[in-house]
């Protein structure tokens, strides 16, 4: 099956009871064979529209589907992205990407629980959305240039979700930043600096969250 079709892998994913969220888990879980090449088109289509998802799944579907997809704890097929097989053009088309799934599903669906303030909604996504870029498995691939190109795309990608008028959203880009800063700390400074400097807190915690941000030190 390494030309697993488009629909066939969506639904390898997301099609799966909202009771069993750790389905991939469970003893009769069946590893889905595809092709690198294949599953890096799949994945770039994916977020290409994820909103799509919203229309066929409920939120623990998605929840769950999302975190196997990027947590090697779970699955972590996005670690695909950091093989020497993906050139620099899927890599960057990733990152391009990958924050639709903030404005797309976690603006849409998340309450404005907060994480780091231990905030507990009965929402599934919302844990997602604020650990994404915490447990996201890319790697760094071991070529210097390559690694420099995706982790600046990257942080672009949480500039632009840290954009967006939505305290969760805002909360998992600023984690990220906190985390992934040293890969362009200039251009992480700008960013948390003109949130700051333009009251764009969605919460007044926030604020607070994005000095942590700042000097790498978040929850």
């Amino acid at each position: 099956m390494t030309g697993t079709s488009y629909e066939a892998w969506i639904t390898h994913l997301f099609d799966h009871p909202d009771e069993q969220p750790e389905w991939y888990f469970l003893p009769e879980y069946e590893l889905i064979k595809i092709s690198p090449s294949c599953l890096v088109d799949h994945v770039l289509t994916l977020f290409d529209a994820p909103a799509l998802l919203m229309t066929r799944f409920s939120d623990q579907q998605i929840a769950s589907g999302l975190k196997y997809l990027i947590d090697n704890g779970c699955g972590g097929d996005l670690g695909l992205f950091a093989h020497s097989s993906v050139g620099d053009e899927a890599r960057l088309a990733l990152a391009e990407r990958i924050d639709r799934v903030y404005a797309q599903i976690f603006a849409a669906r998340c309450t404005p629980a907060l994480g780091h303030l231990s905030e507990v909604p009965d929402q599934p996504l919302n844990m997602l959305c604020y650990m994404w870029w915490d447990i996201i498995c890319l790697d760094p691939t071991r070529n210097t240039k390559s690694d420099r190109l995706l982790h600046e795309a990257l942080i672009e990608a949480m500039g632009r979700t840290l954009a967006l008028p939505h305290a969760a959203c805002q909360e998992g880009a600023l984690h990220g930043l906190g985390h992934w800063g040293d890969a362009a700390p200039e251009r992480t400074e700008a960013l948390i600096g003109t949130y700051l400097a333009e009251n764009r807190a969605a919460r007044p915690e926030l604020a607070a969250y994005a000095m942590a941000a700042r000097g790498g030190c978040v929850l």
